[in-house]
Order: structure tokens, then sequence, then C-alpha cells
């Protein structure tokens, strides 16, 4: 027994430690990672961010091609504890976070500092992808065919998917989650949902994560770092002719590249770099005297998925999932020796797809978290969000004595449309981020449905059974409503208003003449030679899930009929020759073309 108590000691003590160890790697540690010594100046492509998008094309550059290439990235390098799934939150905020904000919302994020909604981006090797859910949903395929104008069929971008799934990402099914997520199926299968597949319509299930072994996984983990550049940063895209040749990296130090630039560094990077370089609205590059290069609607067209709902679901018992887990001995051995255990949760059980008008698609998504906001005792989740003193005060602290749970309700298909516009020449400003979020009174409405779906669920038998109940507790600044009324719903969301982080429609794809679009259906960007930008800044609307798997597909897409394409064309003009080239042993292309 003695002993036992030791070894437990020691492992405690080598857990704090470990914790520690991480919170000053994530504060403090960035600048460890410095920019690698450039072997060249000149490439067949560049891609500027290394997510999802980035990573996957340069993973099949790498594999499939002899091109060469350089990935640029503004953030520094991972970390294997970076890898543990739990502590995901933990480098939101930090410096592997953009740490962007809205601009003062006029009608949402009323809870928050100033109004301002936190906009957290991944600003570390692998993007957006290392601080996600980790979830993989294709969303509705029939949506990406109208992405593309009728140029690709819903049995190819299907195959897109089941490239990736087969080829490029590592998904497995969640391998832990709490006794919450059992009851919430069941729930769901009382109230006449359906237990869904991969291809999400209206139903519930636990999701497919992309983890290997217990640890979070990413397409950035195919790369090698010599074809990566950390904490570097693309000032500007250099042209002649209106063709791209290269990038300016901020200490002015030029790169070029012979076949193109892709730009891969997200729906507020993305439009800010190519407004830096002159491709933008004629009136906001002209404020800034910056020589207009191509006149484009960058930076319009802002969509993100809104939710709210935190710490709605309350329990008298704890689950076993809950902010302390990481300093449990037996947790840290289930995960660091076999993958296994709360510590590989993604923070994410079950998503479910619901509709609040009685349609067979939905246009809401449930994300059900085991633990609120209020699981840390106000430690950093609340900080990250920038949730107001006197709401923390008179809200989160008084369920401190029961266990918080959310089921995070977003609307799918929000019709408010905001922008992202650079507010200064300095490449070091963040973007000014105005999402417009409630400016269309639907997503008002479809949020109050979908927070009283959120009560259909608690009320449940088998919810209740298994105790769950609704946290009562009216929200600060709505106690002059009625509680749960229509107006206390929509002041209480106006309030609580959530970002989900999944910006999109910023580079929007669309036909050459429509005055909506920056970047056509092969990616290119309008008017422009040699600069294409594939990421999420490219869908002109919000997927019907999480974005990554969408993003994703969009990208092999982008590699196959593009990178693969051009070379499979170069290569059959090459077996086209002429006798005196089979003589000389030439090819009536550049050689380099290959």
């Amino acid at each position: 027994m003695l002993f036992f108590h030791i070894l437990q000691y020691i492992l405690i003590s080598l857990c704090v430690y470990a914790f520690t160890a991480f919170i000053y790697l994530v504060y403090h540690t960035n600048q460890l990672y410095t920019t690698q010594h450039i072997d060249s100046k000149d490439y067949d492509y560049i891609i500027v961010g290394s997510g999802t998008a980035g990573s996957l094309i340069a993973h099949r550059i790498a594999k499939e091609t002899n091109y060469t290439y350089v990935v640029i990235e503004a953030g520094g390098g991972s970390n294997p504890l970076f890898e543990i799934p739990i502590l995901g939150p933990m480098l939101h905020g930090s410096v592997y976070d953009w740490q962007y904000e809205t601009v003062p919302q006029t009608n949402a994020c009323l809870a928050m500092e100033e109004n301002k909604c936190k906009m957290t981006q991944g600003k570390i090797f692998g993007g957006s992808s290392k601080l996600n859910n980790m979830i993989h949903v294709r969303g509705n395929i029939s949506h990406y065919v109208n992405w593309f104008h009728g140029k690709y069929t819903k049995k190819y971008i299907k195959e897109q998917f089941e490239y990736i799934e087969k080829n490029i990402t590592h998904l497995n099914p969640i391998t832990y989650t709490t006794e919450l997520s059992d009851n919430i199926l069941l729930a769901a299968q009382e109230l006449g949902y359906e237990l869904t597949g991969k291809d999400f319509k209206l139903g519930f299930a636990k999701p497919m994560v992309s983890q290997v072994n217990g640890k979070r996984w990413a397409n950035s983990d195919n790369l090698e770092n010599k074809h990566v550049l950390l904490n570097t940063v693309v000032e500007k895209l250099l042209f002649r002719n209106k063709k791209c040749y290269g990038v300016q990296l901020a200490n002015k130090l030029r790169l070029y590249a012979k076949k193109g630039v892709i730009i891969s560094a997200g729906a507020f990077n993305s439009p800010k770099i190519l407004q830096l370089s002159g491709i933008g609205p004629a009136e906001l590059l002209k404020s800034f005297d910056i020589p207009l290069l191509k006149e484009l609607p960058v930076g319009k067209n802002l969509q993100d998925h809104i939710g709210t709902g935190l710490d709605l679901v309350l329990f008298n018992k704890s689950l076993s999932v809950n902010a302390f887990n990481c300093f449990n001995p037996i947790h840290i051995f289930q995960y660091f020796f076999q993958g296994q255990g709360p510590l590989t949760t993604t923070g994410c059980e079950v998503v479910g797809f619901l509709s609040t008008k009685n349609s067979t698609e939905p246009d809401i998504q449930f994300m059900v978290l085991p633990v609120g906001i209020s699981a840390d005792r106000g430690c950093h989740l609340r900080k990250i969000l920038r949730i107001r003193d006197y709401v923390w005060d008179n809200y989160f602290t008084r369920v401190f004595d029961k266990h918080a749970s959310t089921i995070l309700a977003l609307s799918l298909h929000t019709k408010s449309k905001g922008e992202v516009y650079i507010q200064s020449r300095n490449p070091e400003m963040p973007p000014l981020i105005d999402p417009k979020y409630f400016q269309n009174r639907d997503d008002v409405d479809t949020l109050i449905n979908a927070v009283k779906l959120i009560k259909t669920f608690v009320l449940s038998k088998k919810m209740k059974a298994f105790g769950a109940i609704l946290n009562n507790i009216p929200f600060p600044g709505c106690e002059s409503h009625l509680f749960f009324s229509d107006t206390y719903l929509e002041c209480y969301i106006r309030h609580l208003t959530l970002s989900t982080f999944h910006p999109v429609g910023t580079c929007s794809m669309g036909l050459p003449d429509e005055n909506n679009a920056v970047v056509d259906t092969s990616f290119k960007v309008i008017g422009l030679d040699n600069l294409y930008v594939v990421d999420a800044s490219v869908l002109p609307t919000l997927p019907s899930s999480n974005i990554n798997a969408a993003v994703a597909m969009m990208a092999n897409i982008f590699f196959e009929n593009n990178i693969k394409q051009q070379r499979r064309l170069i290569k059959n003009l090459c077996f086209q020759r002429s006798l005196s080239d089979i003589v000389n042993n030439t090819c009536p292309v550049d050689r380099t073309s290959l």
C-alpha cells in the first residue's frame, strides 16, 4: 500500500510538471522555432499557409511529382504535448493563435468584453487543424456541386472524399466518450431522429476524428520539415504584367515561383495578403495608397457558423471527463501507453443535424460537449471567449456546485454576411473582421428555435432519467424577459453569441463574369496568372457541417485538376515528339515543366 501511494505521488508530480511545461511551451516558446536557412529562392510552387489545404497540396506535390516547392508558415512548430486532444483549448489565446477578434458587434456578442467575439485561428505548423475538434464530416455533397457550377458531378466529389479518407487523412472512431454521449443518442432515438453514417443528413452520431493512437493528427504531419519555413510572414505578392512570380517576406527577402503561388492562409489572412498586394476593393486600397492591380470583392461575403448554448445542461453528478482529468495518473498512463482514456477526448462527443423548419435537410447542428466553460472555474476558458465579469459572476459561477455540459447549437446556413479588410499597409497589423452577426433576422429566428430543441432534448425521458436538468438561471441582461420566451431567447443568443471558428467566403469561388467572385472554378484569381487561392476563403457558402473535410476536398480537387492534370498534359506532349526530337532526345516543351 505504501508503495502504491509513493508511485501515485510520483505520477501526480510528473503530471503537474508536464502540465506546467505545457503551459510554458504554449505561452513562451513560439520564438524557439526560427526561420530555417533557405537553400533556394526559386521554386515551382510556393504555398502560403500550412493548414489543411496547404499541407494536403504540398504532400501530394512531394509524393507524386518532382516539382520543387516550399510551404511558408507564419507560426511556429508543434510539440508532442500539443497533440494531446484534451489540451487543445489551451492553445486558444496563446502565441499559436492569431488572437483575432471581431470589431464591436451591434446585434451580438453582448456578453463579451467590448461586444467583441474571439475568432480563434491557428498560427502554428498545421494551422487551425492543430486547434480544432478534429471532427471529420463530409456535409451535404450537393452543395459542393453548386459551388463549382456543375463543373464536377456529385459522384466525382464523393470520390474526392473517398480518396482523402483512404490516402491522406488518418480517421478513426472517437476513442473515448462520457456516458453523456450514449444518453444523447438514446434521447435522439426517443425523439424520432436516426443514427446516421458519414454522409450526414438529419440525425445523430459519434463522429469520426482525425487521430492516430489517440493523438491529434493533421495533414501537416505528412510533410517533411525541410520544405517548410516557420515563423515566416508573407508581406505581399510579386507581379509582372499581372502574372504572380513570387512573394516578398517580412524581412524583405524574395522567393520566386515558376508555376504558381498558392495562397492557403485562411479566410482572414488570405484576403489580407491579396489586399496588401493590390487585389481587392478599389476604394479600400486607395485609402491606404496601395496601387490597384485588380479590383475584386476580396474580403466580402464573410460567413460563419454562429452558435450558442454554453453550460445550459446541468447534472448533480460529475461526468467522467472534467477539467482535472489531466492530473489523474491512470488517465496519463492510458494515454501515453495505450492511446486511450479521457485525454483523447476531442471536446465534442456527438454531432447532430436537425431542421427547425420540418425540412429533409438540416439547418442547425448540435455539438455535444461533455464539459462547459465553468469547468475550469474561470482559469482559461472564459478568458479566451472574453466573457464579461458581471456575466461570469452572475451566471457561470452559480453552477459551480453542479457539472455543466453544453449542447452547442449552431446555425448551418447563416444569411448575415460580413467583411474582412486590412486596416493598414503594415502587414503586421491584424485585419478588421466584421461578421455582422444577426444582421439578417432569419439567423436570430433559427437559433431561437435551435435553443428550444436543446430544451426538448434535456427534458426527454432518457436525459431526465440520466439526471439532466436545464439551467434555469436567467442570463444577465435578459432578466426582464419571461424565461425561455422568444424575447428572452433572442436576448440570450444576442448576448451569448459564439463563433465556431468556421469562417468562409472572403475569396469566393464563382464564374469570371460574376461580380461576387474572386477565384474561378479552377481556384485561379480572376484576371491574374499563376495565382491561386485554396482554403476556406473560397467556399462561397457554408458547408452543412464542420468545415475541415470540405476544405480538404477542395484542396484535393485543386491538385487533381491543376497540378496533376497539367503535368499529365505536358508528359503527353513529350510522347508526341517528331523524328528530330527523338534523334536529339529533346522534348517540344521545357523539361523543367515536368
